[in-house]
């Protein structure tokens, strides 16, 4: 299980971010975090970073090291920072800080290499993930190149989006060129192992979630929608070949 840290300063927030805004902080472990708040972002959006954060990893993608951070309500009540109650409301989600990056533009799709490229856009739509298009002016792709040329992958917080369709996701992936490459049975049959395996971890990664994220009050009956049931029966539709067809 990952460490727990907690906050000791609130640096600024990030310029970047639609629906959330996180906020670079420095915790007790030396290192610096992008934290999103349970107050703004909800416990649903957190529970879907950390899900799509370790099964992401089990895939071999480059997603940053998380951890679930407490902020000290002395560190939000003293703060003359704008916004800063979004981090309020008990233990949030923070994502290490990759150093010296830049957001991956149009012009840069090139130096992805193609496997990785298939894998992202695959984790995407396993984890019913929309919230990485890009497109010749621009789009919201939530993808970093480090100094060394080497892809990040962040943000994950609207995976599990019922609503996503696969026309919309086709339409609008970063990585959209690579569809084709999954019309390959054998192809199919070789990923289909992988999200296996990695499914194979729900149970270790759904008991990394805090209960204040899983449930919508203190009584810990009712849980957050979509449900953790219901996020597994999402992971699940791999295995029907309709998964595959809408690729």
């Amino acid at each position: 299980m990952p460490d727990r840290v907690t906050a000791i300063e609130v640096i600024r927030q990030s310029e970047q971010g639609i629906s959330v805004r996180p906020f670079l902080v420095r915790a007790d472990d030396g290192n610096r975090y992008f934290v999103k708040g349970l107050n703004r972002a909800g416990g649903p959006s957190l529970m879907s970073e950390v899900i799509a954060a370790e099964l992401g990893v089990l895939m071999g993608l480059p997603i940053p090291e998380w951890r679930i951070i407490d902020i000290p309500q002395g560190l939000i009540d003293f703060s003359p920072m704008e916004n800063i109650r979004d981090l309020s409301g008990g233990p949030a989600f923070a994502s290490r800080q990759v150093e010296n990056v830049n957001e991956l533009m149009w012009a840069g799709l090139r130096s992805v290499p193609l496997e990785l490229q298939r894998k992202v856009l695959l984790f995407d739509w396993w984890i019913q993930n929309g919230d990485r298009c890009l497109g010749e002016n621009g789009g919201n792709v939530n993808l970093l190149l480090d100094s060394q040329g080497n892809l990040v992958v962040i943000d994950h917080n609207v995976a599990f989006d019922a609503s996503l369709t696969a026309e919309e996701f086709c339409d609008n992936h970063v990585f959209r060129d690579q569809l084709r490459h999954f019309q390959d049975l054998v192809t199919r049959q070789e990923y289909a192992r992988e999200l296996d395996a990695a499914l194979g971890h729900w149970d270790r990664i759904v008991a990394l979630l805090p209960v204040e994220w899983i449930y919508r009050d203190s009584d810990e009956i009712d849980e957050t929608i979509p449900t953790l049931l219901q996020r597994l029966e999402t992971l699940h539709q791999f295995r029907d070949e309709r998964f595959w067809g809408q690729l």
